[in-house]
């Protein structure tokens, strides 16, 4: 008996000091925890509300009865702008919604969707998740306060199957959140070795009898340790010790959940059985962001929640391409206003391309049912859909064509000899589609651009050619428009004829945003600034500034409402001795708070900072002003006084117009109000077949255009083009287009 207690004492106490660890650690709460968990249930789009979540979601959704809802964490709250987002995509205000919850994963989103807005009897056309997509892949929340902001919406009787099935705590999130409270107890930890001496030795600046007091320390601390007072050159021999601290986060890639095991298909189809859109949005974080902080996740994943999602009638889209810089995040991940009317603007953008708000929900095939006399052609031709003299091509559908497919549109494009004034018909159940030729004679444009009466029920698709016209081909069939477009014969370029741009080509592959702008070549460098060399002017802490009040047409404000996605696009630049400055174009807060060489443009002056954190006015460097040498801004390319450009199109963008081209465009934001001229020379495999100067000033009025006789061969391989500003004006060039048609 007597060996018997030691040993049982001796196997108990690992166990009581490992249990009460485990104990005192998942129950520790530090002050940011404490107030998560009081106001949670009652944190809705940022703000506290004393009557709870639910209660202020029901009466808010009772009384705009949104049409548009956007959902989702923090990000939602912070990442977009609901009344920029409105006028862009022509939804009143009062008809979008915002409904943010932080922390708040796909479980929340399931819970608020079915029993807040659906349960309720709402029906938004569309739905917009903003989130990480590491939040849209967990299910289980990973703290107390979240888990309650999940279960204030969830019915007395609990959560149905599919929530049941989803929240559940494994070992591996068991020991994530272990590990999340482990930091916040380190943290307290040190916090107490950081504060507790000073407040044992020191007295309180405010009060010589008292003793300083925590929140003093902080504040002597943060001007001691102010990035303006750090050496950054030493950054980099800290980074490994940085980086020790990479496992310190709750989870990583490997823990989320599969796609399939998520709530993100489920979420998706709710949406879809209440007659609701829904697009998943991945916004971009910070590009200083650290790598452990960021929304990874494993290879192939988000590829296969696009799957996902597009199998249950949604869509997805990964905008984290859009160009941003450290300057428009007020965080890691969340974004300042600079950052989020950028999103915005983008986002506007991609769902307009979507067409969700006209329906453009990703659906089965729309497929016909039968096809009668597509197979007939002349002899000796093995390809092609042809429609012979006095023959029919008929395409029978089993069911009309739904309002969630978008707009009815029929185009079709014919290619062939023709008799004049013969032509074919084309008949959509029992509206006729008039057809227009572009050229008399000949077949060659042939075609129709119509918006009949969507039809119901079953219904025919016909073509017909007269006993009088010769064997017809039909190059293009299309039903529908935007990215729901059904095509029955060709492709895209078959009806609407393809282009091949240069500027301002932001599109969306397969639900990822992606830049395709091709940059020009300048021969030259930028011209000099006149008055480069200015009196610095004081400014308020360590800025200075420099007047230029004549140069208002360039400042970032000007230019913000010019340029793709809101854009600060000012050319000048400063010069700090030999070097440019980097981080212009910033907010003037940033320059003010953040320094580091960072500058921006208002109408009135350029404020800047010295790269080292002094004052410009007084360190004796010598600061100058200088235009931007790469001439960029987002999708446009500037054009300075006495400037040239060459530019090639891509070989790949040629081999789209298969008829070759036959127009040319040029677009330019024109910036000033006098007369001044451009010469415009556009080459093919050397040969000019276009040279032309024009007065600036019609740029105001839109893109210029060129039609070219003859037209640029199908298989061109060498197209080139070269602008030249021939006075001292500015312009930022966005539109240079070949087209078929």
């Amino acid at each position: 008996m007597n060996r018997v207690l030691p040993r049982v004492l001796a196997a108990l106490g690992p166990v009581v000091v490992l249990g009460g660890s485990w104990l005192g650690v998942s129950s520790f709460l530090d002050a940011e925890d404490r107030q998560a968990l009081e106001n949670a249930g009652r944190v809705v789009n940022g703000a506290v509300v004393e009557a709870g979540t639910v209660a202020a979601v029901d009466r808010m959704l009772e009384t705009m009865a949104p049409e548009l809802l956007i959902l989702g964490p923090s990000y939602a709250n912070t990442d977009a702008r609901p009344e920029l987002l409105s006028r862009r995509l022509r939804v009143p205000k009062d008809d979008l919604a915002l409904l943010s919850v932080p922390n708040s994963v796909g479980s929340h989103w399931y819970a608020m969707l079915k029993h807040r807005v659906f349960e309720a009897g709402h029906r938004p056309a569309l739905v917009v998740v903003i989130s990480g997509l590491q939040s849209m892949l967990l299910t289980t929340p990973l703290t107390e306060a979240s888990m309650v902001n999940l279960t204030v919406h969830l019915p007395p009787e609990g959560p149905d199957a599919v929530l049941a099935d989803a929240v559940r705590f494994d070992a591996r999130l068991g020991a994530a959140r272990i590990r999340e409270q482990r930091a916040a107890v380190r943290d307290r930890v040190f916090d107490a070795l950081r504060y507790r001496p000073a407040s044992w030795l020191l007295p309180s600046p405010r009060d010589a009898s008292a003793a300083i007091r925590p929140g003093e320390v902080r504040a002597a601390l943060d001007r001691v340790f102010d990035d303006s007072r750090v050496d950054s050159s030493l950054h980099a021999g800290g980074s490994p010790i940085v980086e020790l601290d990479r496992e310190e986060r709750a989870y990583d890639p490997s823990m989320l959940p599969a796609p399939e095991v998520s709530l993100i298909g489920a979420i998706t189809a709710l949406a879809r059985e209440h007659g609701t859109q829904i697009v998943w949005v991945r916004p971009p974080m910070s590009p200083h962001i650290p790598a452990h902080l960021d929304d990874r996740v494993e290879p192939g994943v988000q590829e296969a929640v696009r799957e996902l999602v597009r199998a249950e009638g949604g869509h997805f889209l990964d905008m984290r391409a859009l160009p941003m810089s450290a300057d428009m995040f007020k965080n890691e991940d969340h974004m300042n206003d600079e950052g989020s009317r950028r999103f915005t603007e983008a986002l506007a953008a991609a769902l307009t391309e979507l067409r969700v708000l006209d329906g453009g929900a990703v659906l089965p095939p729309y497929e016909p049912a039968g096809v009668a006399g597509a197979d007939a052609r002349p002899e000796g031709v093995e390809e092609g859909v042809w429609v012979g003299p006095g023959e029919r091509i008929s395409w029978r559908f089993s069911e009309g064509w739904s309002r969630a497919r978008g707009p009815f549109r029929v185009q079709v494009a014919f290619e062939g000899p023709q008799a004049v004034g013969v032509r074919p018909t084309v008949t959509a159940g029992a509206t006729p589609i008039e057809l227009v030729a572009a050229e008399a004679g000949e077949l060659r444009q042939l075609g129709a651009d119509a918006r009949p009466p969507a039809p119901q029920g079953a219904w025919t698709l016909s073509v017909t050619a007269p006993e009088e016209l010769p064997w017809t081909e039909v190059t293009g069939l299309s039903l529908g428009e935007g990215a729901d477009r059904v095509f029955l014969v060709g492709e895209p370029i078959a009806t609407d004829g393809a282009q091949a741009q240069l500027f301002a080509v932001a599109r969306l592959d397969d639900g990822v945003l992606a830049d395709d702008t091709v940059r020009p070549d300048y021969p030259d460098p930028p011209g000099k600034v006149p008055n480069a060399q200015r009196e610095v002017l004081p400014a308020r802490g360590a800025v200075a500034r420099f007047d230029t009040h004549r140069w208002a047409f360039l400042s970032d404000e000007q230019l913000i409402g010019e340029t793709n996605f809101g854009s600060r696009c000012s050319p000048l630049r400063i010069r700090e001795g030999r070097k440019i400055l980097e981080g212009a174009n910033v907010p003037c807060v940033e320059v003010a708070r953040k320094g580091e060489g960072r500058s921006c443009h208002t109408p009135e002056a350029i404020f800047f900072s010295a790269s080292d954190g002094s004052d410009p006015e007084r360190n004796g460097r010598n600061y100058t002003l200088v235009l931007d040498e790469a001439r960029v801004c987002d999708g446009a390319a500037w054009l300075y006084p006495k400037d040239r450009f060459e530019v090639a199109w891509p070989e790949e963008r040629l081999a789209a117009l298969t008829r070759g081209a036959r127009r040319f465009e040029l677009g330019a934001r024109y910036l000033q109000q006098r007369k001044a001229m451009v010469t415009v020379r556009l080459t093919v495999d050397g040969e000019v077949v276009v040279e032309s100067t024009l007065d600036g000033r019609k740029f105001k009025a839109g893109p210029v255009s060129w039609d070219l006789d003859p037209p640029i061969p199908a298989g061109a391989t060498d197209v080139r083009l070269s602008v030249s500003n021939g006075d001292h004006v500015f312009y930022l060039v966005d539109h240079a287009v070949l087209l078929e048609r």
